[in-house]
């Protein structure tokens, strides 16, 4: 990771939260929208065709793009065409009640001094459709959760939701959480199946995406490192190492593993580049955060 202990951070640098649904991502992201002003954050949604899903492996590829022909899948490789083509599809679905929001502003309509202003920008599963800004740095951040611990709060955050619309809500719904996760299997295999370690490098491989961690990530932390992880940020970027409070929390969610040992066991046979990445990202952290506050 290129955290660095010296160097103060600059208004030339973009803190890039790339969030992976279910690991902590909207305690830090609302936590951190409090430090900047409207005109220095952005938060982009879920891109209609991501990076993190293999192309070359179609047996790893979601439900939505198996039927989907070339000229799909050749947008989805260039990131203005992908976001432009996924701007236009989903034009009718926009979340008109936050519109006028600042926080979801349309990137591409942004002009160059309000670029400029951005300092915080909050990326749901994807990185490579953010392109850069002359003159800017991004420092990528993630946090990464335990696969069983993942997928169970998955699993009731849809029962809470109150829409239908999304299959993997319905399923929700519909099954056990045994029966649930066998769905995302068969259905939404990058919801189980290494999504930290996909969306990261494209693949499912542990090295790969080490080495992009270790090379271009600003700073990674488990999601139990939480508040030290908050306290590490606010310390370089504010002069302050602070907490926030915890956002979106399941009330009712088990605080143990309820999904069966046998599912369980398929989760972390599933899931190896991710585990092993979350003991490389821990053991990094806390050799980082010690340097910081216990030299």
């Amino acid at each position: 990771m290129k955290i660095e202990i010296d160097p103060v951070i600059d208004i030339n640098k973009i803190l890039c939260f790339v969030h992976i649904p279910k690991s902590g991502g909207s305690t830090l992201r609302e936590g951190l929208f409090n430090y900047f002003n409207p005109n220095e954050y952005l938060r982009l949604g879920v891109p209609l065709f991501t990076h993190y899903i293999d192309i070359n492996n179609t047996s790893n590829v979601q439900s939505e793009a198996k039927q989907t022909n070339n000229v799909k899948l050749y947008l989805k490789k260039i990131p203005l065409l992908n976001f432009i083509y996924d701007k236009i599809k989903n034009s009718k679905n926009l979340i008109s009640s936050k519109k006028n929001d600042l926080v979801f502003r349309d990137f591409y309509s942004l002009t160059k001094e309000e670029l400029q202003r951005l300092r915080f920008i909050s990326s749901i599963q994807e990185r490579n459709i953010i392109p850069p800004i002359l003159g800017k740095e991004y420092l990528y951040i993630l946090l990464i959760r335990e696969p069983s611990e993942r997928i169970q709060s998955y699993y009731f955050e849809a029962k809470r939701n109150k829409s239908n619309r999304k299959p993997y809500i319905q399923a929700a719904k519909k099954y056990n959480i045994d029966d649930f996760v066998k769905y995302l299997f068969d259905e939404r295999p990058h919801i189980v199946c290494n999504p930290y370690s996909r969306c990261i490098s494209g693949t499912e491989k542990f090295e790969i995406t080490r080495k992009i961690i270790d090379d271009q990530y600003y700073l990674a932390a488990p999601i139990e490192k939480m508040d030290d992880f908050c306290r590490l940020i606010t310390l370089k970027f504010f002069g302050k190492p602070q907490t926030f409070d915890k956002k979106r929390v399941g009330e009712n969610n088990p605080k143990k593993n309820i999904i069966s040992d046998n599912i369980n066991q398929l989760i972390i046979s599933k899931n190896q580049s991710d585990i092993n990445l979350k003991k490389h990202i821990t053991s990094e952290f806390d050799r980082i955060f010690k340097d910081y506050f216990f030299k």
